[in-house]
């Protein structure tokens, strides 16, 4: 049932395999249903979610506009970063594209882990620092590619999105208009 995760686990630190096991009965397995939330911007986002299967976005409101920060598939981690940390009310909003399965970790159980081991501290520093990457990248792309090389990145790096996501959250995510992105497609 945690095949996925365990394996992300043993990729940041060396656990064995009693030691995720015992901490896998933290965790709770759950189903976010299409357009469901896993972080509302105004809450305090006091959870973090392992993908599993299925898809969702990032995105804020700006001035009564959603604009998608990012995708999350089945391996992805879904938290509101800034929120989770500050334990203040999350901006950043995590909705579910499609049904997803989900296992759930809270802060406190989280805390709990890290005051137990070092390898969970390290695996914790380990995401921080993929994330961390994520977003840089995401910057610079938006501030040095065209439209037309972040659309060719974006499906390099998530081939089959197109068929499974609105036009218009592909667009908000490029920082283009749909119009802009039907003209790039259409080449």
């Amino acid at each position: 049932m945690f095949t996925e995760m365990a394996k992300l686990l043993k990729s940041a630190a060396p656990f064995t395999n009693q030691e995720l096991e015992d901490a896998f009965r933290l965790f709770r397995e759950e189903t976010i249903r299409k357009n469901g939330f896993i972080s509302k911007e105004g809450l305090i986002c006091d959870r973090l979610a392992f993908i599993r299967s299925g898809l969702m976005r990032s995105f804020f409101n700006i001035k009564g506009k959603e604009t998608t920060t990012y995708f999350l598939g089945p391996g992805s981690i879904a938290v509101a970063m800034s929120s989770f940390i500050e334990m203040k009310p999350a901006f950043e909003n995590i909705q579910a594209i499609e049904d997803s399965q989900v296992y759930i970790l809270s802060k406190e159980d989280l805390e709990s882990l890290y005051r137990k081991s070092w390898k969970w501290q390290q695996t914790g520093r380990v995401i921080m620092e993929q994330y961390y990457v994520i977003m840089e990248k995401r910057s610079i792309a938006l501030q040095t590619l065209s439209a037309k090389e972040r659309y060719d990145e974006l499906m390099k790096e998530h081939p089959g999105l197109l068929l499974k996501v609105p036009l218009h959250y592909v667009a908000s995510y490029l920082g283009i208009s749909p119009e802009t992105l039907s003209r790039i497609r259409r080449g």
